[in-house]
């Protein structure tokens, strides 16, 4: 339990005088979006060596689930460009993101980098991470499904602007992007 002010937070419920009427709770509610991609199934996104390019996502794969998006969101990517979009979130709020996708290389030993574009214009910036070095042999699917990265609404930059999801591979290679699974803790 934290204690701020006159309110106190539990569970999903906050309350005191932020409102809620008579001493009752305003309810945040948090939740989740999972965004299954079809596209890529049948037409891998080629990576081109050392250069970042971005995954897309149509979100219109069969297990596609937008029934528990958080209070106040309709949607949490935009399937027309598979960027992910937290404009109806507040600040505060975090999400965790959980890719789900498969890269095959070229050549073995190839090393895979992740990055978020963030914000827009002079204030962009990028989210970077190494995701490691695909030594188990060419031409085989390498899977990765079960690392979530946060991104929290800091600013009205990060919160109101598209974020890109990008692969950047040491050789040529493809990658088939089974989806991402979006979860969000409210403020």
């Amino acid at each position: 339990m934290a204690i701020s002010t006159g309110s106190f937070v539990t569970g999903i419920y906050k309350f005191g005088s932020g409102g809620g009427g008579a001493g009752g709770g305003v309810r945040a509610q948090n939740g989740f979006a999972d965004y299954n991609d079809v596209a890529t199934s049948t037409t891998p996104i080629v990576l081109a060596a050392n250069t970042w390019t971005t995954i897309t996502n149509d979100g219109a794969g069969a297990f596609t689930n937008l029934g528990y998006l958080p209070t106040g969101a309709t949607r949490l990517m935009d399937t027309s460009t598979g960027q992910f979009d937290f404009s109806e979130l507040k600040l505060g709020d975090n999400c965790f993101i959980r890719n789900d996708f498969s890269v095959t290389p070229q050549t073995n030993n190839a090393l895979l980098k992740l990055r978020y574009q963030l914000g827009a214009g002079a204030n962009s910036y990028t989210l970077e991470t190494i995701l490691g070095r695909l030594d188990s042999g060419s031409g085989i699917p390498y899977r990765f499904s079960l690392v979530p990265q946060m991104i929290y609404m800091g600013d009205l930059n990060t919160k109101d602007n598209p974020i890109t999801l990008q692969l950047n591979l040491s050789t040529s290679g493809i990658v088939v992007n089974a989806g991402s699974a979006i979860g969000v803790t409210v403020k």
